[in-house]
């Protein structure tokens, strides 16, 4: 893995954290604080790892080592390393323990000047080895915060508050709603939302369209591309915003952004173009791999289409809601999002209630019904 060496800690002696950190939390804060405040030098965290280890697909190791780092940023007491044993050739420990060492020794030396380094540790296995190798150790009682990742892992929302910041990101439950025009998304995200107290978005199309006083059958490529874009740093924002308690809804993603543009370019007296579409569909697929859903919840086509002034009415009737509707299941299906779609064919309420149903048991249980 590249890397580059981060400011260069002085002074006596050094503390040395090692770990997954696969979360990062309040537990390994106890450790990392505890060792830059007793060591003059401060500390040195080792986020080590390997394909398949407990990080999972959500969590490789750049990935862990990014946000670890990304967390103790505007801390000049701590360092932050990665150690790849897959890299290394280690499988699983105790095999490769001194390839492991070695390779820590070398950041250790290339991080530090001429310091100790004294290592901060919970496990005995690790203490013993350690202290054979004649390094000075601090043996931790896990007991006096019980916090692990495991249990994280388990039910993130239970231990939502030990979970470091850039990590809940990872945790975040993100439920998307959509559908075609006028079936009710907006005021089902809203009332989700605040059922939950949870952060939700809205449709930044309709933001943009207001803004610049224009309506849908205005709308060229250059428009679409700002929706994607749009769209997609608003939900961002909120999934990482501190009002994220584990649970985000989200008012419309890429994928509904590609349906109008699919179907709105075959229309003679629409603006978008083929070539329009073309570009916008291989942004909208591009922008629709980085996010991550885990319920979409689709609105089907019912009810009575309403005219705000801005929709385009060439598709209020039935059959080009469906359509519209078809369209963007393919989508969902091409997207290999289709085994988290749950169909929603009832009136409003009974909608509402199935997804408070299954938000409680994510809640409750820490995993989706």
């Amino acid at each position: 893995m590249i890397y580059t060496y981060q400011n260069i800690l002085s002074g006596g002696k050094v503390g040395v954290v090692f770990g997954t950190f696969a979360p990062l939390h309040q537990g390994h804060l106890d450790v990392i604080m505890r060792a830059k405040k007793e060591c003059s030098g401060g500390c040195v965290v080792i986020v080590d790892g390997r394909d398949g280890d407990r990080g999972g697909e959500l969590m490789p190791l750049k990935r862990r080592y990014r946000y670890v780092r990304e967390f103790f940023s505007d801390d000049d007491l701590v360092s932050v390393y990665p150690i790849d044993e897959t890299e290394l050739g280690i499988e699983a420990y105790p095999d490769g323990w001194d390839k492991f060492m070695s390779k820590l020794e070398e950041i250790f030396q290339k991080a530090t000047d001429r310091c100790k380094p004294v290592f901060y540790v919970s496990e005995d296995e690790y203490a013993m080895h350690l202290s054979e190798l004649g390094y000075e150790v601090v043996k931790l009682d896990r007991t006096i915060n019980p916090i692990s990742a495991t249990l994280i892992r388990q039910n993130p929302i239970k231990h939502w508050d030990k979970i470091t910041f850039p990590f809940r990101r990872v945790f975040s439950t993100n439920i998307l709603i959509c559908g075609t025009a006028s079936e009710g998304k907006t005021t089902l995200v809203k009332d989700l939302g605040k059922y939950f107290n949870a952060p939700y978005s809205h449709e930044y199309a309709r933001d943009y369209m207001l803004e610049s006083s224009i309506s849908e059958w205005e709308l060229d490529g250059a428009d679409y591309l700002a929706f994607l874009d749009g769209q997609y740093q608003m939900n961002k924002k909120l999934i990482n915003s501190p009002s994220n308690q584990g649970i985000f809804f989200a008012d419309s993603d890429s994928m509904t952004t590609r349906m109008y543009a699919e179907y709105y370019h075959k229309d003679p007296e629409l603006e978008l173009t083929e070539e329009e579409f073309k570009e916008i569909a291989v942004a909208a697929d591009a922008i629709t791999k980085k996010c991550r859903w885990d319920k979409i919840y689709l609105l089907c086509p019912k009810g009575v289409f309403v005219d705000d002034h801005t929709r385009y009415m060439g598709c209020s009737e039935m059959r080009e809601r469906i359509e519209l509707f078809e369209i963007l299941c393919n989508n969902i299906k091409a997207s290999g999002n289709w085994d988290k779609v749950v169909v929603l064919d009832g009136g409003y309420y009974n909608n509402f209630k199935k997804i408070v149903d299954d938000v409680k048991e994510i809640i409750e249980n820490g995993k989706m019904a």
